[in-house]
């Protein structure tokens, strides 16, 4: 994605609007995994793009723009819960999440969901950036601005805290 054209730069409008429709889905079903309410993570996407047009000409570039937009995201989740004392899970409104007619698929995302909203802010955003998003460890360093090492180590502990949550509740991750 290039904001220059030939005799010049594209309109910035054009480009956020591009920036949107290409990575709309991915920031909403970040905020959704993060937050557990669809309302929520609706609202915030809408926060996260108006930062985006609003400090576009901040873009370095020294990332793609799927990481600073995920990296925004964060921010603005972080802000939302500096604003409130507590944040529900709410399974009932995560049903956008589920694609299959398979019962034994929804009742897995439900108990997954269950064992994340157990888990810290940062085991969270771990495991979702990297086990349900695909960002490498060079993106993930660059969202949360710590080297590639703490990121192995902390998805490391994320996922055996998950792992232990999985499994107090009578499953067996395999």
């Amino acid at each position: 994605m290039s904001i220059y054209m030939e005799g010049g730069m594209r309109d910035l409008k054009d480009v956020v609007e591009e920036i949107y429709s290409t990575y709309k889905k991915t920031v909403y079903n970040y905020l959704l995994y993060l937050s557990s309410n669809a309302h929520t993570a609706e609202d915030l996407t809408q926060e996260t793009f108006i930062k985006v047009f609003k400090y576009f000409n901040g873009f370095k570039g020294d990332c793609s723009v799927k990481t600073w937009l995920i990296k925004i995201s964060r921010n603005t989740y972080l802000t939302y819960i500096k604003k409130i004392s507590t944040v529900e899970c709410n399974i009932d409104e995560c049903d956008s999440l589920y694609t299959g007619d398979d019962l034994t698929n929804v009742n897995e995302s439900i108990m997954i969901r269950s064992c994340l909203s157990k888990l810290s802010e940062k085991d969270k955003t771990l495991i979702i950036l990297k086990d349900l998003n695909g960002f490498s460890y060079s993106e993930i360093s660059s969202i949360l601005e710590c080297t590639e090492g703490q990121v192995k180590i902390g998805l490391f502990r994320a996922r055996n805290r998950f792992k232990e949550i999985y499994n107090s509740d009578g499953k067996e991750v395999l």
